[in-house]
C-alpha cells in the first residue's frame, strides 16, 4: 500500500463510485469521501463496503474547486490524489505513479473523457491533462471553476497514451451535460459579479466563437463525428449562457436594442467568417466550393462595414 491519501468529494449517488473506488482500494492506504450532498443510501453501501473516512461537509459547493484546498487537511500524508467520482485510475497509470512516487512534488495525467458514450479523441477533450497527485505543500487550488492549479517544484508530465490515462466517465447524456451547465454557468455569472468584473453581450460572444472554432476546427472536433459537432456547439453556447445569467443577477437591466442588434450580427458574420476559413484552411472542402465561399465571405465583409 503506497502513502497517497485519495480525496473523493461525492454528491447525490455517482453512477461510477464503485468502479472508480475498486481502482484504488489496494493503491491508497486513506481513501477520504468528502460528503456535499450524498445520498444516504450510498453513504450506507460505502460504510459497509470499504474502509473509509467520510466527511460531511455542510456548506453549498456547485463546483469542486470551491472545496479543493480545504479538503487538504483531512488527509493524514504528504502525497493526495484528488478524484472524481467518475474516475478511473488504470493499472498501467499506478506503475508509473508508484515507480516515481519520490521523485517530484506533483504529476500531471492525461484523462480520457468518454461523453455521450463514445471517447473523445479531438475537440481539446484529449489529452486534457490534470493536476491530480500531489504534495499537499506544493500545489493550491484557486476557488474558480475549472482553474488548474498552483504549482511549486518539479513535475512530471505522464506520456498521453490510453493505457497511462485517467478514465473518466464526463457526461452520459444531454440531460446530465445541461443540468452541469447551468450550474456551473449561474456560479461563473455570480462570481463575475461578486468581483464587479463587466461582462458585455459582445465579451460572451467573442469567446462562444472562440470556443466553437477552436474545439471543431482548430482542434479538429470533426474527426469525432457528430460527437464533436455537438459538443463544440454545447461548449459555444456556454459562455452565452454565463451572459444570461450575469444579466439576470445584476437585476435584468435593458440593453440599447442598436447595441444588441449590432453585436448579434457581429457574431453570427464573424462565425461565418471563421468557419469558412477553417474550412478552406483544414482542406475540408472542393475547389466548386472554395470559390463560392470566398465569394461570400467578400459580400460578408462589404456589408459588415
Amino acid at each position: 500500500m503506497n502513502p497517497i491519501s485519495a480525496i473523493i468529494a461525492v454528491k447525490n449517488n455517482p453512477s461510477h463510485i464503485f468502479e472508480s473506488l475498486n481502482s484504488i482500494k489496494d493503491f491508497c492506504d486513506e481513501i477520504i469521501i468528502i460528503d456535499i450532498g450524498m445520498d444516504y443510501s450510498l453513504k450506507t453501501k460505502l460504510n459497509e463496503y470499504l474502509k473509509l473516512k467520510i466527511i460531511s461537509l455542510n456548506e453549498f459547493a456547485p463546483y469542486v474547486e470551491l472545496i479543493r484546498e480545504k479538503t487538504k487537511q483531512h488527509a493524514k500524508n504528504e502525497f493526495i490524489l484528488f478524484l472524481d467520482p467518475d474516475e478511473i485510475v488504470s493499472e498501467e497509470l499506478k506503475k508509473i505513479i508508484i515507480d516515481n512516487l519520490h521523485k517530484y512534488d506533483y504529476f500531471s495525467i492525461p484523462r480520457k473523457n468518454i461523453i455521450f458514450g463514445k471517447w473523445i479523441k479531438h475537440s481539446r477533450w484529449w489529452p486534457d491533462y490534470q493536476i491530480r497527485l500531489f504534495k499537499k505543500n506544493h500545489v493550491v487550488w484557486p476557488k474558480q471553476i475549472h482553474k488548474q492549479p498552483e504549482v511549486e517544484g518539479n513535475g512530471l508530465t505522464i506520456e498521453a497514451t490510453e493505457e497511462n490515462a485517467l478514465l473518466h466517465y464526463n457526461y452520459e447524456n444531454l440531460d446530465e451535460y445541461l443540468e452541469k451547465a447551468r450550474r456551473y454557468a449561474k456560479a461563473e455569472a455570480t462570481e463575475l459579479t461578486k468581483k464587479d468584473k463587466p461582462f458585455t453581450l459582445g465579451d460572451a460572444f467573442k469567446k462562444s466563437v472562440s470556443e466553437f472554432i477552436s474545439r471543431y476546427f482548430a482542434e479538429e472536433g470533426y474527426r469525432d463525428g457528430m460527437h464533436g459537432f455537438v459538443l463544440s456547439i454545447l461548449q459555444m453556447f456556454y459562455s452565452i449562457l454565463v451572459f444570461f445569467y450575469y444579466w439576470e443577477i445584476k437585476g435584468r437591466n435593458n440593453f440599447e436594442p442598436d447595441l444588441t442588434v449590432k453585436e448579434t450580427r457581429n457574431f453570427f458574420s464573424q462565425t461565418l467568417l471563421e468557419i469558412n476559413h477553417w474550412s478552406i484552411s483544414k482542406k475540408l472542402l472542393t475547389k466548386p466550393q472554395i470559390i463560392k465561399i470566398k465569394i461570400v465571405n467578400f459580400f460578408i465583409r462589404m456589408f459588415n462595414n
